[in-house]
């Protein structure tokens, strides 16, 4: 009860989000509000989602609070859930703030030297995408995906000095669950030795996750709730 005399004595601007959206304007939503410097109530309404929510810095220090009871999360492949680089206050009761997870790496290439130079045989598979909100269209909380398959190509002998095989381009690595990192991909393969130059690369290594909040120094907690990822400074 403190807190909202505080926060009505100086004047209170209210903005509620019942709708889900992506990336919302908190400082063009406070102006058409009528806000002029003093203190902001931001509601999310239960049942809605907010994919991407930044706190910009030309609202001052202790000047807005959140109340989240509806899901707060980052958009696929290592997209942030919170984000404020100026102190707020939040109550995150029955509410959930997620990060993204993270990209999977690509996989690993095979280049065999011959009388032709280097060549690439078999293309590498691509990394699935990290867990988390769309990022177009209707805002949906998307699933990992599985990275896909390399490609395999047939090798003969009187190009790459060697007998006959087969080179296959890595698979790609998972996306990352909710608040995970995504996997590295897997290392190309090649059936037999050739007697030419051959170069097999590992993987690439799978992205980070997405923080749930990035500026948890600047958050005054009423209730954590739910948090599912990584809180950071």
């Amino acid at each position: 009860m403190l807190g909202a005399r505080m926060l009505m004595a100086g004047g209170l601007t209210g903005i509620t989000i019942s709708a889900s959206v992506r990336s919302p304007d908190i400082a063009a939503l406070a102006a058409a509000a009528g806000w002029r410097g003093g203190q902001i109530l931001l509601r999310v309404n239960a049942g809605v989602d907010v994919a991407g929510l930044v706190i910009p810095a030309t609202i001052p220090n202790d000047c807005l609070t959140l109340i989240n009871r509806g899901r707060i999360g980052g958009m696929i492949n290592g997209g942030k859930g919170l984000q404020t680089t100026n102190r707020i206050t939040v109550d995150n009761a029955g509410g959930t703030i997620q990060g993204s997870g993270g990209q999977g790496g690509s996989g690993g290439t095979i280049r065999i030297g011959g009388t032709e130079g280097y060549s690439a045989l078999g293309s590498p598979g691509n990394g699935g995408n990290g867990a988390g909100f769309s990022t177009s269209s209707a805002i949906t909380l998307l699933a990992p995906t599985a990275g896909s398959a390399g490609t395999t190509m047939q090798l003969g002998g009187p190009t790459i000095g060697g007998g006959n095989g087969s080179s296959t381009g890595g698979r790609g690595g998972n996306g990352g669950a909710i608040g995970a990192a995504g996997l590295s991909g897997s290392a190309a393969s090649i059936t037999q030795y050739y007697t030419s130059s051959t170069i097999i690369t590992n993987g690439g290594a799978g992205g980070a996750a997405g923080a749930a909040v990035d500026g948890d120094s600047k958050v005054t907690w009423i209730a954590l709730g739910t948090i599912t990822g990584s809180r950071i400074n």
